[in-house]
């Protein structure tokens, strides 16, 4: 039942770090790549921005807050009048 012992010499503290160093090292380049990789592919399209593109979104964004402020409008009318009904 008992197997012969043998040592292994396995991993010194040094070789742990120097490996651990290296593999980041690979991380920081592989996300180097990666970051390169969608700055390629999302870049031709931030740089498209027309200026039809720039006044509809504009415009878009003036239609909310003016629905907002109506909405916002109409919920204050209708608080003041319910308080209004139970004086």
């Amino acid at each position: 039942m008992d197997k012969p012992h043998t040592r292994s010499k396995g991993l010194t503290l040094e070789e742990i770090a120097a490996r651990r160093q290296a593999l980041k090292i690979a991380i920081a380049d592989q996300r180097k790549a990666v970051d390169e990789a969608f700055r390629q592919v999302v870049s031709p399209f931030t740089e498209a921005k027309s200026v039809t593109k720039y006044i509809g979104s504009n415009l878009l964004s003036g239609f909310t807050l003016l629905e907002s402020a109506v909405w916002g409008f109409r919920l204050v009318s209708r608080i003041v009048r319910m308080f209004r009904r139970f004086r």
